[in-house]
């Protein structure tokens, strides 16, 4: 698993409600999944489409890795929650190139943002669907869930975190690996429309002779407007199997009704 797995999700990626004080009030403000990997316990708004998506470049032991264009579409459907779509965009390396798998899930907020002490709340469940080539495929079909919790932390930080399991086909084994998946995230923002996060999250696998992974990453978002945001981040592996170094960069809009 590892940052390699966990980044190149960036069909699942994560943002910590960082460079979002600019959206009008016209509107709700633009709360994104990315660029890190603690997802965020906001959902679309009923009716709304948003569009995440980027690249991600990773280096493990010498050899380089690429994914693009990682995308999630979430549609808001009201009732406080969200459906799902993601591709992991086409993945390159030391293999060669061919197309990732696809994921569908659900966001469900179960404590709306507020003031004071009380955390939001969402869970949301997903399942890796083995659409992609062979050899960079799962080849199975994967679910996974997670409990999403947010702190909004005057002035001007905010503080997420994630816990939760998933489980991970191996074209090479016949059983499913379980792991235990957590990710901490502190936000900045620096201004109206620039945040800044870093981030700790990874993995315990609950079988097996590999006991976990961590690894540690930061980033920037920029608001472009009050619906068009630009992130990138960069980060390292930091014990078990995790990429040497990994970076990327994206894009994420909403589309207005």
């Amino acid at each position: 698993m590892g940052a390699a797995r966990s980044a190149g999700a960036l069909l699942v990626g994560a943002a910590v409600l960082v460079g979002t004080g600019g959206a009008g009030a016209q509107a709700p403000a633009l709360v994104t999944d990315r660029p890190d990997q603690t997802e965020s316990a906001t959902v679309v708004p009923r009716g709304r489409l948003q569009v995440e998506t980027g690249y991600l470049f990773a280096r493990d032991g010498g050899v380089d890795g690429h994914a693009a264009p990682g995308t999630l579409f979430r549609i808001g459907l009201g009732g406080r929650m969200e459906l799902r779509v993601g591709h992991a965009g086409i993945l390159g390396g030391a293999g060669g190139r061919g197309a990732g798998d696809s994921e569908v899930g659900t966001k469900f907020n179960l404590i709306p943002r507020a003031d004071g002490r009380r955390p939001e709340l969402a869970l949301l469940g997903g399942l890796s669907l083995p659409t992609g080539a062979h050899g960079f495929s799962s080849g199975g079909a994967d679910p996974s869930f997670l409990v999403a919790f947010a702190h909004e932390l005057p002035p001007r930080l905010a503080l997420g975190y994630n816990a939760g399991a998933a489980w991970e086909s191996s074209a090479d084994q016949p059983d499913r690996d379980a792991f235990i998946v957590y990710s901490l995230a502190l936000g900045v923002s620096l201004t109206d429309r620039l945040g800044t996060f870093i981030e700790v999250f990874g993995d315990r696998r609950v079988t097996g002779a590999i006991a976990g992974s961590a690894s540690v990453d930061g980033g920037l978002t920029l608001l472009l407007t009050d619906v068009v945001q630009l992130d990138v981040f960069v980060g390292r592996g930091l014990l078990g199997p995790t990429d040497d170094l990994f970076a990327g960069t994206g894009l994420s809009f909403r589309v207005p009704r």
